[in-house]
């Protein structure tokens, strides 16, 4: 947020007001302004923001696409392995 300084001091003189009190009262004016609003986010600091968590969350999605191929390769493996036991007991069965 932005206060004209000049302009409202020369407001407060021109309604009655002393030069020194009205600098004072627009310094006043300024700093509370400026300790107010000088913390709020920018359009500039929430699209840094957008960006960055557009970007952790692509990475989160290649995680989990990487987590999903691991996922079925184990499945695979345990098939296989089943499969392979599955065989073991059948042909132990058959040959007692």
């Amino acid at each position: 947020m932005y206060i004209d300084t000049l302009k409202t001091m020369d407001q407060l003189v021109e309604s009655g007001m002393n030069d020194k009190q009205a600098k004072t009262l627009v310094s006043i004016f300024s700093e509370l302004i400026q300790s107010q609003f000088g913390l709020l986010a920018t359009k500039e600091d929430l699209a840094k923001t957008s960006n960055e968590c557009k970007a952790e969350i692509l990475e989160v999605k290649m995680e989990i696409k990487t987590i999903n191929s691991e996922i079925k390769t184990i499945k695979w493996i345990l098939g296989i392995f089943a499969a392979i036991v599955i065989g073991s007991m059948i042909q132990q069965n058959l040959m007692h």
